[in-house]
């Protein structure tokens, strides 16, 4: 599974990168995507607020670690 980890970054590079770089992923043909948020509750917001306009659905229970969430299309 490709991961993105956004640990570092402000949250205004977020903005301006992650959902390139989703779209990238998903077009290469990965299907899921490991966002790296930390334990930030506004990154975790940010990124489901950019999964949602790019019409991706965004998992946070998948594996009990509360400091990623998992992309995927909403088509699956």
């Amino acid at each position: 599974m490709v991961k993105i980890d956004l640990h570092g970054l402000k949250y205004s590079q977020v903005e301006d990168m992650l959902a390139n770089k989703i779209i990238t992923q998903y077009n290469l043909g990965h299907k899921d995507i490991e966002v790296i948020t930390g334990n930030s509750e506004r990154m975790k917001i940010l990124v489901k607020k950019i999964c949602e306009e790019y019409g991706f659905r965004v998992d946070q229970s998948w594996n009990q670690n509360t400091g990623s969430l998992i992309i995927s299309s909403k088509e699956i």
